[in-house]
């Protein structure tokens, strides 16, 4: 695109109002981003469940002589990585919202083959993949705010995305922390603490 027409593009972007369909689309990115955010989160708070069912088994090594804990983190931040870093611009090539969306569904699915494995190996295997799908809306999400938002209202449009996606972190915690039977009521046994009649 020639450089008198990109400039163009962009005063015209930095004129538009501040509207509610504007704020609507912010929003919406924002909790698409939420998702994704809880879908990160969650590999801190999955780790005791898995320990607990004996799909991991806790100081063991494993998957390249990491204990299964350390593997499982692994896979996700090497999932985000080369997400990042060889898909990140298809968004450039297909489309943000295509990219969007599709990232979106594609580690939702991802996540969901991942729950029903019954193996370090295969927990790994899809946890990677969905990580894939989680770098790559990282990039597009913040790529569609900064294309939509006039430049007058970009640090406002970021504030609100970021406030929004992180929301989801004290929701993963908390379902974390009932999913291990940490509610007064709730037993003991998916804790991850081995025995429960061997602790108070």
């Amino acid at each position: 695109m020639p450089a008198s027409n990109a400039a163009e593009i962009t005063a015209r972007i930095d004129r538009l109002p501040s509207c509610r369909e504007f704020w609507r689309l912010i929003v919406l990115l924002s909790l698409g981003g939420a998702f994704e955010m809880y879908d990160l989160f969650q590999t801190a708070y999955l780790s005791p469940g898995l320990i607990s069912s004996g799909i991991f088994h806790a100081g063991e090594k494993g998957l390249f002589g990491l204990t299964d804990q350390a593997s499982f983190a692994a896979a996700t931040f090497a999932g985000l990585f080369f997400g990042t870093m060889v898909f990140g611009s298809v968004a450039d090539r297909f489309g943000r919202r295509t990219i969007f969306t599709l990232s979106l569904l594609w580690y939702t699915a991802a996540s969901l083959a991942m729950g029903i494995q019954h193996s370090n190996v295969g927990v790994d295997l899809w946890r990677f993949i969905a990580g894939l799908g989680i770098g790559v809306e990282l990039v597009t999400i913040d790529a569609y705010i900064s294309e939509l938002a006039p430049k007058r209202l970009r640090g406002r449009a970021f504030a609100i995305n970021q406030s929004v996606q992180f929301l989801a972190i004290p929701f993963v915690a908390g379902a974390g922390w009932m999913a291990l039977g940490c509610f007064p009521g709730v037993p003991r046994r998916n804790r991850g603490l081995g025995d429960p009649s061997k602790h108070p």
